[in-house]
């Protein structure tokens, strides 16, 4: 079985941004159109993840298969809220309610195609967590998906058969 990956991005995490658009007016008579573009903020960060996710598969080819990903991002911790506020924000019992929106962040996994996988088709189970953090990041970890039934063991195998 392949180890997990770990991919770090340090910095308050952010989600993927809508596209953009602008008219566009061609010379000589031609027919204005609607030219998309990403979002350019967005653009920058899916480079620093894509950048980050390379430097962890250095001599690792792009896993294939299904694959599990969890994304865990640790937003910053406000200033204005009181210690004891802090205090329960970083023991997990208060949880981030803000944006980004926790698809908008599964969906900046995109950068990690052809990367970490060939295509995010691949994913076959995946979750994004949010938590506050006194040092904000975004982490991802990927792993192959097992069938459940060999993640339970003989035990199960057994208690299957005897049904």
């Amino acid at each position: 079985m392949s180890e997990q990956i770990v991919i770090t991005l340090p910095g308050e995490p952010r989600g993927k941004g809508r596209h953009r658009a602008r008219v566009v007016a061609p010379r000589g008579g031609k027919k204005p159109f609607v030219q998309e573009y990403p979002d350019p903020e967005t653009a920058r960060y899916e480079a620093a993840l894509r950048t980050a996710a390379a430097v962890v598969m250095v001599g690792r080819l792009p896993l294939s298969g299904p694959l599990v990903v969890v994304v865990y991002a640790f937003m910053p911790i406000p200033t204005n809220w009181s210690q004891a506020k802090k205090r329960e924000a970083r023991n997990g019992l208060i949880r981030p309610v803000v944006k980004p929106d926790w698809d908008n962040i599964g969906k900046i996994c995109d950068a990690l195609n052809e990367v970490v996988w060939g295509d995010d088709s691949t994913v076959v189970d995946g979750i994004v967590r949010k938590f506050y953090s006194d040092n904000p990041e975004l982490v991802i970890t990927v792993e192959p998906w097992v069938p459940a039934i060999a993640t339970l063991g003989a035990s199960a195998l057994a208690l299957d058969e005897a049904a």
